[in-house]
């Protein structure tokens, strides 16, 4: 007979919301199939999700938790929003039943809302897709090349156990809202992952035209190295863009570092994305990417758009624009001194590294002032108020590099925003 199961949210408001995780990580121990610590900790919340504490319901005021249920957004349809349950039990706790579980997390959800269960470790199915993309074999992964993407993750960005998003994800029932492999010659040769997002706040202006209640967040794009001379990763997105039309969602928002230039270039110039929202120190970890504080920007992808369409039928013969010969532009740094906080003109161009890993990896000091400064810059000039600025595109100057800012108005908002035809 199971036993009956009482459930709690965990506030990921409150002050202390790191310091649980850890603990909840503490209890769980080292295991696959747990989400990274620096996902739960800044993006669950970000994308509508939500932690819950299970108990023994006859003894929950008096002991610890016997597992704990984390809440994917799955889809949101006419009969409300549904989540993915991933449920994690307690070493030593005693398993709970399913059912127990999906009952009592579904007594402290909205009426509105209502999960479905699922058991990470359990024996899953994976069916692996296959499209050409200019030579190079695009899908979903089978499960050998599901738990390559988690070996890849470790290589490329050195990440500790608690860093890696579990191979389970990429299965057919586990939820996530974008799981691509690029393969070439038979070999991973990337992949590109993703979770589905409900928003949690406003719309940003211009997009009343596009659905609002389901989104996609994409959180991790990689290329082998030796690859990357195929612009797999473009082609990865081009996957991800037409998939997530033929489900009906128009928006798809992910984050950048502001100081990788080749990023830039692909998400800006090569793929209209944009970018109005700056967060300072999104992510607390460390590894040999990001050396010093993990600034982000939030960017936006509205894939029906005009801007968006044409940048994917044309993005790979667009590079980025001369600085110089602007004459509507103002550079507003100089490396990582002499910031401009006055700009008033069209354009603005804010200066980064031409090679921002190798600068933390050999001179730490100067990559603080890099940082420094460009989060001072971006966090005064981005916005989507009138008069405030969109980073929209790339440009150079010899061999300096720049991220380029656009100010709002409302002709610039139908450039960024109208529909294609």
């Amino acid at each position: 007979m199971s036993r009956t199961v009482s459930a709690e949210p965990i506030d990921s408001l409150s002050a202390d919301w790191p310091d649980q995780l850890r603990e909840i990580r503490r209890q769980l121990g080292e295991r696959p199939t747990l989400l990274p610590h620096h996902f739960l900790e800044a993006v669950l919340p970000k994308i509508g999700g939500a932690c819950i504490s299970l108990f023994h319901a006859e003894s929950w005021e008096k002991s610890s938790p016997c597992g704990y249920a984390f809440l994917l957004p799955r889809h949101t349809g006419v009969d409300g929003a549904t989540f993915t349950l991933r449920y994690e039990s307690v070493d030593g706790s005693g398993g709970l039943d399913a059912d127990a579980v999906s009952k009592a997390v579904g007594e402290i959800l909205p009426a509105e809302q209502q999960t479905r269960f699922y058991l990470p470790e359990g024996d899953h199915i994976f069916t692996p897709t296959h499209f050409d993309f200019d030579g190079v074999d695009c899908g979903r992964p089978n499960k050998t090349e599901a738990a390559e993407i988690r070996r890849m993750q470790r290589s490329i960005w050195h990440s500790a156990a608690d860093g890696l998003y579990p191979s389970d994800l990429h299965s057919d029932d586990g939820g996530m809202g974008c799981s691509l492999a690029a393969r070439v010659d038979g070999d991973l040769a990337g992949f590109l992952l993703g979770f589905f997002r409900f928003p949690t706040g406003p719309a940003s202006p211009g997009l009343d035209i596009y659905r609002q209640d389901l989104q996609l967040e994409s959180q991790l794009l990689a290329v082998a190295p030796g690859k990357r001379r195929r612009r797999i990763g473009q082609l990865l997105k081009r996957l991800q863009a037409c998939q997530a039309v033929e489900q009906g969602i128009d928006l798809i928002n992910w984050t950048t570092d502001p100081l990788l230039f080749a990023n830039a270039l692909l998400n800006f110039t090569r793929l209209g994305a944009v970018a109005c929202e700056f967060q300072p120190n999104l992510y607390s970890f460390r590894n040999e990417l990001n050396r010093v504080v993990a600034s982000r920007l939030n960017l936006l992808w509205a894939v029906r758009s005009r801007r968006v369409q044409r940048a994917l039928r044309f993005g790979g013969q667009i590079g980025p624009s001369e600085v110089e010969a602007d004459s509507g532009l103002t550079v507003v740094n100089e490396g990582g001194g002499s910031p401009i906080f006055g700009a008033e003109s069209a354009r603005i161009a804010i200066e980064v590294p031409s090679d921002w890993v190798a600068l933390q990896r050999e001179d730490m000091e100067a990559a603080q002032c890099w940082r420094a400064i460009t989060n001072r810059l971006l966090d005064h000039y981005l916005g989507s108020r009138p008069g405030q600025y969109y980073i929209t595109g790339t440009g150079v100057a010899g061999w300096r590099c720049y991220i380029i800012g656009e100010r709002v108005d409302d002709r610039l908002l139908d450039e960024l925003f109208a529909p294609a035809e």
